[in-house]
């Protein structure tokens, strides 16, 4: 939990601040744009060479398409009001933006702690701020990469996010399944040498269906989130006027037992891009890519690894369109193997990976059994 020294003076000028904001106007793009109703937190990607070691037992043929994951309720209401205010000159230092989400008030900060930059939230009249740091400095300003990306959620079910975004971007428009739009302005907390900084809330993490950024001129390109996993990731940022493509579709890409606890890891493709998922939970990594290829004499890759503990890692890949399944061996000469699954027209693969057991050998087979290539080392 993050502390700063001026929180009570922080938490008494809060709560003279108002929650009443009216809905935004409808979006002219609700009828345009297809909504994603299935994110974050994008959390550790290892290297392919990084991949270690695999478990004993045989991962499960994945058993087809399918949503998984921590997930909203099946039914979640509709019926919610989220409003947003950007800090005014009599606010608090640090602050980005404050606002309500579902009768609950939220503020959002963030400031910097020695080198790096942290972000906290406070719900009043809950006491204390809630937040973290990373061990890194804010981002310095820029006209390159996406228009905005997402740092980080705080809150449980009701949550507000905080991200940083590109120097050509006047305002983000964030539109929600209620028909809500929120405009959301930047703030240079940390001055024009750096990124500025946007905060937004949402109820659950479905209920955010897109995000839009704005320049003085226009629309500069929009971005359908992924929450499969509860939360909220902005991976892909698409130009304006394309359509939100490909199609959503989630599998389950392997699963088995790693360490005494069971795992299953799930490959989502959409106009979100493609993220890996799954349990146990705590682990999502995503990637602007919706078309995965190999190079011309590879037959399979693994992209990367997910360590939710510190002697297991998750490994994932894609492989060639003729390739059924892989087989994993040890140093301890146990074998692994992995069943492949196409998920919108890609064929992934998992398999989870123990520290002190690794990989001395692989290989790749068709559906009937024959060798396609094989190989030393810790994989394809």
């Amino acid at each position: 939990m993050a502390q700063i020294d001026d929180e009570l003076a922080i938490r008494r000028v809060l709560a003279d601040m108002t929650d009443d904001q009216p809905p935004a106007p409808p979006s002219r793009y609700a009828a345009i744009r297809r909504r994603a109703t299935e994110h974050r937190r994008r959390q550790l990607a290892g290297a392919a060479a990084a991949v270690a070691i695999l478990v004993a037992a045989a991962i499960a043929i994945p058993l087809g398409l399918r949503h998984f994951g921590p997930q909203p309720p099946s039914a979640p209401s509709r019926h919610y009001h989220v409003s947003e205010y950007p800090p005014g000159p009599h606010s608090p230092q640090h602050l980005i933006g404050y606002g309500v989400v579902n009768h609950l008030r939220w503020n959002m900060f963030v400031y910097r702690q020695a080198s790096n930059f942290c972000w906290g939230a406070t719900f009043p009249p809950v006491p204390g701020m809630s937040g973290g740091c990373n061990n890194w400095p804010p981002p310095p300003a820029s006209n390159d990469g996406n228009p905005a990306s997402d740092v980080t959620a705080v809150g449980t079910t009701e949550q507000v996010d905080v991200g940083s975004t590109r120097s050509d971007v006047s305002y983000l428009r964030i539109f929600y399944n209620n028909g809500q739009v929120l405009t959301v302005h930047p703030v240079a907390v940390f001055g024009r040498r750096y990124a500025g900084f946007f905060a937004f809330p949402a109820p659950y993490s479905a209920a955010m269906t897109e995000v839009a950024a704005y320049s003085r001129t226009g629309e500069l390109a929009y971005a359908i989130p992924f929450n499969g996993d509860g939360n909220i990731s902005l991976v892909r940022w698409i130009p304006s006027g394309q359509p939100a493509l490909p199609r959503p579709a989630t599998a389950v890409i392997g699963s088995g037992v790693a360490s005494g606890g069971r795992w299953r890891l799930l490959a989502s493709v959409g106009p979100w891009g493609t993220c890996f998922s799954g349990r146990p939970a705590g682990a999502t990594s995503c990637y602007d890519q919706v078309g995965w290829t190999l190079g011309r004499k590879a037959t399979a890759s693994v992209t990367g690894t997910m360590y939710v503990e510190s002697k297991i890692g998750y490994s994932y890949g894609h492989a060639r369109p003729d390739v059924a399944y892989l087989v994993f061996t040890t140093a301890r000469g146990l074998t692994t193997r992995a069943n492949t699954v196409t998920v919108n027209g890609t064929r992934f693969f998992a398999f989870a990976s123990l520290q002190q057991d690794p990989v001395v050998r692989w290989a790749a087979y068709d559906a009937s059994g024959h060798q396609l290539a094989a190989g030393r080392g810790t994989g394809p």
